[in-house]
């Protein structure tokens, strides 16, 4: 609701979007919502105006959208929405009832939305009063930031518009993001629209735009090039726009225009400013991690260095520090390698070389290890849209449904890894599994054999073929062959070089089969103290079997 002070005034058609503070010709003051007063306009855009409005004494800013097309609306209330979510103070804050709509004099709705009041600067008008920043302040605000992306990106949001002029600092040295006008949620129906290449809208700033966005296929990371971009101008004085790229590379030249920087930092934002999605850090924790490693002086390595694993559903083999290195290098020479390609962008990537599918997909494992199961599916997909031959691609896409208990699509590609790779043992293995769980025992005993069989005689191969012994031990205990249960079981125990715990939480069953009550009481408590110390993400079998685990073992625990 709104008024005029002066009942008597006339009221004009549209105050607001006509750009007018008063709302007749003896200077009365606007009130709207019956609280929100408006003192004076600050800005306008191509959708919209802003104003400073009095709110019982505190100030606030207050958006209008001044072109009602669907689209404009649209995403005008989703940042309302987004924006009452999120509380963080690096985010200004809206209250629930901030968003709302006034009828105008001529019956059209005005759409209003009041925020919180930043007390200062953008970054873009602070650079023109100082010099560039120094190497100091730029892990300073860079923290403040990917603190503020770490919040919104874990809410599963994206900004989509971060430029120097969308920062603010305010009087206590606070940074600020604002304008969420741009901000998309991260669904699963959007994921599979950008990997079936259907464009989203185009929005985001000149020089600050990756070209996943300029395609419409904006994504978390797309926030990291746009942040990198804005620290070379906020280290430079100059836009992104002013400097050259490397035609073999595609990357920015600009570094010599902050020598005020260690190599360390500036390698950093180059990662940042990838061409690729898939070769940029997976989320703001690594960025982090990486700068407190610039701040110490330490080596710091790139984002990309766990190589392609493959695990089934025992886990991912310890890092191995030469496969490491190698993998680093290897990484290297694909940005070098094909970079120039990516200029093209994600349509003309289909053609580029499958060695961008094989960094993709060791992004979307490291993503899958820390428990990031969407952002792991779009890096998988994207693989598999760049070379849809990529098997472990496949195999690790079944991974993700498979944690997602979605157990068609998992067995869909466990399926296309084994036809594609016949001797493929890990999609064995898991399909295997999906049989046990379907009560499919026959079918599983038969596949699992094959598995053993191909990997007869093979050297290290000691983690799958516990997969494999565990998973027919388990087998035969749900048929029945309790006998043959438990010297699968026994076999797999033997070959587990670590802490896993499924084989001592069936064999443990076995033995209480042949009521062999202190034996089992013994695996029991093995099952569970290693159940502790897995922190991977547990199967839904493995958490009833750690659960009856605790079970059998309260008796004992009540004793003591």
């Amino acid at each position: 609701m709104s008024y005029c002070c002066n009942p008597k005034c006339p009221k004009p058609d549209d105050p607001l979007n006509a750009g007018q503070l008063i709302c007749c010709n003896c200077g009365s003051e606007l009130l709207l919502q019956n609280r929100y007063r408006v003192v004076q306009l600050l800005g306008e855009g191509g959708f919209g105006k802003t104003f400073e409005v009095d709110d019982a004494g505190t100030r606030k800013v207050l958006k209008v959208l001044r072109k009602n097309y669907p689209k404009a609306v649209y995403l005008f209330q989703r940042e309302a929405e987004v924006l009452k979510q999120l509380r963080h103070p690096g985010i200004p804050r809206v209250e629930a009832d901030g968003y709302f709509t006034w009828l105008s004099g001529s019956g059209e709705p005005v759409y209003c939305l009041v925020m919180e009041k930043i007390d200062g600067q953008d970054l873009e008008k602070w650079l023109t009063d100082n010099q560039p920043i120094t190497q100091e302040r730029a892990i300073d605000w860079l923290k403040q930031l990917l603190e503020i992306l770490d919040k919104l990106h874990r809410q599963q949001y994206f900004h989509r518009d971060i430029n120097p002029r969308n920062i603010m600092q305010d009087r206590q040295g606070q940074l600020v993001l604002i304008d969420f006008g741009a901000v998309r949620e991260i669904t699963r129906t959007y994921l599979v629209r950008i990997v079936g290449e259907q464009e989203g809208t185009k929005i985001g700033s000149a020089g600050y735009m990756p070209l996943e966005q300029v395609d419409g296929q904006a994504m978390p990371q797309s926030d990291f090039f746009a942040l990198g971009r804005t620290f070379v101008y906020l280290l430079t004085g100059k836009s992104p726009l002013d400097f050259s790229k490397n035609p073999d590379t595609g990357k920015l030249i600009w570094n010599d225009s902050a020598p005020q920087i260690s190599p360390q930092l500036a390698d950093l934002i180059d990662d940042l400013m990838a061409p690729f999605p898939g070769l940029r850090p997976t989320n703001a924790q690594v960025i982090l991690q990486r700068l407190q490693a610039v701040e110490t002086g330490l080596p710091v390595g790139g984002q990309n260095s766990v190589p392609v694993a493959a695990s089934g559903q025992t886990g991912i083999d310890p890092p191995n520090p030469q496969r490491n290195t190698a993998s680093r290098l290897k990484s290297i020479r694909v940005k070098i390698g094909v970079a120039g390609l990516l200029l093209l962008g994600f349509t003309g990537l289909r053609l580029a070389s499958p060695q961008i599918a094989v960094a993709l997909n060791r992004q979307g494992l490291q993503d899958y290890k820390a428990k990031q199961l969407d952002f792991a599916e779009i890096h998988y997909r994207f693989a598999l849209a760049l070379d849809p031959n990529n098997v472990d691609a496949h195999y690790n896409l079944g991974l993700v449904y498979d944690r997602r208990l979605d157990y068609e699509r998992a067995r869909a590609q466990y399926q296309i890894a084994r036809q594609r790779k016949p001797n493929y043992v890990q999609a064995y293995n898991n399909l295997a599994r999906l049989d046990i769980l379907h009560q499919k025992y026959d079918t599983a005993i038969s596949t699992l054999q094959k598995g053993l069989e191909l990997i007869k005689d093979q050297p290290n191969t000691e983690t799958l073929r516990y997969a494999l012994l565990k998973n027919l031990g388990w087998a035969h205990l749900e048929r029945g062959h309790y006998n043959q249960a438990e010297i699968h079981l026994q076999e797999a125990i033997k070959h587990d070089g670590g802490t896993r715990f499924s084989a001592h939480c069936l064999l443990a069953q076995a033995l209480e089969t042949r009521k062999d009550s202190k034996g089992a009481l013994a695996k029991w408590e093995t099952c569970y103290n290693y159940a502790q110390q897995n922190a991977a993400m547990p199967t839904p079998e493995e958490e009833k079997w750690t659960a009856q685990a605790k079970q059998r073992l309260q008796p004992r625990g009540a004793a003591q």
